[in-house]
């Protein structure tokens, strides 16, 4: 397990230059950041945020969550600065949230944190002027694993009672950057050094021989459980990510037998790979950019499909016992 801490660490201060110089973000000075608010006394050394605002707006400003990616064992929010700066700069309030990471902090209780900071949120609505009513949440890599786990959750009420949540909160949009998304598919794949393997047993908790007797087994995977309630998704993925492969694939699928709108930005370069919009000067990172600060603007101007359908519950995933 340690091997892949150290890797995903080297990756995230290899990265960080050329995802947070900020050559890309331009009047980065019009936005106000506060930092590092504790937003749940349950953990104090990961359940901390930051939020990034323009320093000059009029009425309830929009929101987005994002949860930093990192292999579910490292990364942190310092390292989302640019992103979540280009973000305010789109007319947003964004929290950028730390969570616990494993395998100090084993399924589910990083899901839990994210929760605890999507209610610090909405609790603090109305001193901060937010408009809840235009929230959306996204994350990238493991953050976009936990950004779908967390719009599922906030669409289903079987599971927030499994998890013994109440989200009160319904996103309006959710943003994944080539994530993981399901769980058994990843297992499927040959890694180098069986790093699946190992991130798995390192998340859950159990060694993946033994993930069938696993408690938690048929809800590790938010594919399963994405309803007609999903919100309209943006996402961005290669065909050949050297750690997702064909994960975005197989959200779209399930989105398309849901009928919930999505829009989405793909390259099949392996030289533009995981993660490549977040390196923000390459053409294809250019042009995901572009589509997603269009989607953005159509969300908070309320331009984007909705849907209008129930979910009988009954008949919503498979059967929680």
């Amino acid at each position: 397990m340690d091997f892949v801490k150290a890797l995903f660490r080297i990756i995230d201060k290899t990265m960080n230059r050329v995802q947070n110089s900020n050559y890309e973000i331009k009047d980065a000075d019009k936005i106000t950041v506060v930092k590092d608010v504790i937003y749940s006394t349950s953990d104090l050394k990961n359940c901390v945020l930051d939020y990034y605002f323009p320093t000059e707006h009029q009425g309830p400003l929009p929101v987005i969550i994002n949860i930093h990616g990192g292999g579910f064992t490292a990364g942190g929010k310092e390292f989302r600065k640019s992103l979540c700066t280009w973000y305010a700069l789109q007319g947003f309030m964004v929290f950028n949230v730390n969570y616990g990471l494993c395998p100090e902090c084993k399924f589910p209780t990083p899901i839990l944190h994210i929760v605890e900071a999507v209610e610090w949120v909405e609790y603090n609505a109305k001193k901060l002027n937010l408009d809840l009513k235009r929230m959306a949440v996204g994350g990238d890599s493991a953050g976009a694993y936990y950004a779908c786990m967390i719009a599922t959750l906030s669409a289903s009420k079987r599971l927030q009672r499994y998890f013994g949540v109440e989200m009160r909160v319904h996103f309006g949009a959710t943003i994944l950057n080539c994530g993981i998304f399901d769980m058994e598919e990843a297992l499927k794949h040959r890694m180098v050094f069986k790093m699946n393997e190992m991130l798995m047993q390192s998340y859950l908790g159990v060694p993946v021989t033994e993930i069938h007797e696993y408690k938690h087994k048929d809800f590790v995977s938010p594919t399963k459980y994405i309803n007609t309630r999903f919100p309209p998704s943006f996402l961005i993925y290669c065909e050949k990510d050297i750690f997702c492969k064909g994960q975005t694939e197989r959200v779209i699928d399930v989105l398309n037998q849901k009928n919930v709108y999505f829009e989405s930005y793909h390259t099949s370069s392996i030289l533009r790979n995981h993660c490549f919009s977040l390196e923000w000067k390459s053409k294809e990172a250019k042009e995901a950019n572009a589509m997603l600060k269009d989607f953005l603007l159509r969300f908070k101007n309320g331009e984007l499909p909705k849907h209008v359908s129930e979910v009988d519950e009954r008949k919503e995933g498979e059967e929680i016992k």
